[in-house]
């Protein structure tokens, strides 16, 4: 069994220091959707900052899709070998804890193979952004639950966000969100439609993000092989139509 990481303490305190009653309120009436402003402490995460800007252009892999995606990505198998303390919140058993008690189900971790379970985005050139999408993750409807951690937000660009997009019965909500550092996105991948809006001039923005499945549901079959496909074109390369994740 690996030992308790040194970074569980603080990621423990943060996770009790939060109004847990508001916060699934706010869940449930947006539609399994919440923004946390202030999660992280400073000291977790200067160091996370610290940990992502280690990884230069030999290991962001850019991908510049027109339309749909122009960013950089790093992906879980970089960040397990050199980022302990990203490492260290995506297996933390405090936040893997607050996440299940608000998505209402066991959540567990994804494939350690698989790259986009885990990934830092790098958004560092004009223009660079992230077109409208859903997060299902190559999973079965409402399974995956994606945490979104911002680090560093030296920008104008918001991740927009239209809720009950699905839900003809009920007017969208849309919100224009902040990602400052320390921030936290929760939400279910199926139901939050999103986008990441066009970076300035002289703007940097770099986020955390990793995803949850529920239960025993993860990605298999077809949906795998499309969601490497999709991991391929969109994040990290070639490589990942390789990746050993199909257990």
């Amino acid at each position: 069994m690996r030992p308790a990481s040194p970074h569980e303490d603080a990621i423990g305190e943060a996770v009790e220091g939060l109004d847990f009653g508001s916060i699934e309120g706010e869940f449930r009436a947006q539609d399994r959707f919440v923004f946390v402003p202030r999660f992280l402490p400073p000291e977790l995460v200067a160091s996370m900052i610290v940990e992502a800007r280690q990884f230069d252009a030999r290991d962001v892999y850019r991908a510049n899709v027109p339309l749909l995606r122009k960013a950089g990505a790093v992906g879980q198998a970089q960040i397990a070998e050199r980022a302990p303390a990203l490492r260290a919140l995506y297996h933390s058993p405090s936040f893997l804890g607050f996440a299940s008690r608000l998505a209402g189900t066991p959540l567990s971790l994804r494939h350690p193979d698989d790259a986009h379970a885990v990934s830092l985005y790098y958004y560092q050139r004009p223009g660079d952004f992230m077109a409208f999408h859903y997060d299902d993750c190559g999973c079965d409807s409402e399974a995956s639950f994606t945490a979104t951690f911002g680090l560093v937000h030296d920008t104008k660009a918001r991740v927009q966000v239209q809720l009950f997009k699905r839900e003809p019965a009920r007017p969208m909500k849309e919100l224009f969100v902040e990602m400052v550092p320390g921030s936290l996105l929760f939400f279910c991948g199926t139901r939050v439609y999103h986008r990441v809006t066009p970076l300035g001039k002289d703007e940097e923005r770099i986020t955390y993000s990793f995803s949850y499945v529920r239960g025993n549901r993860p990605s298999r079959g077809w949906r795998r092989l499309r969601e490497n496909v999709s991991d391929a074109i969109f994040y990290f390369g070639p490589r990942a139509l390789f990746q050993k994740n199909y257990g």
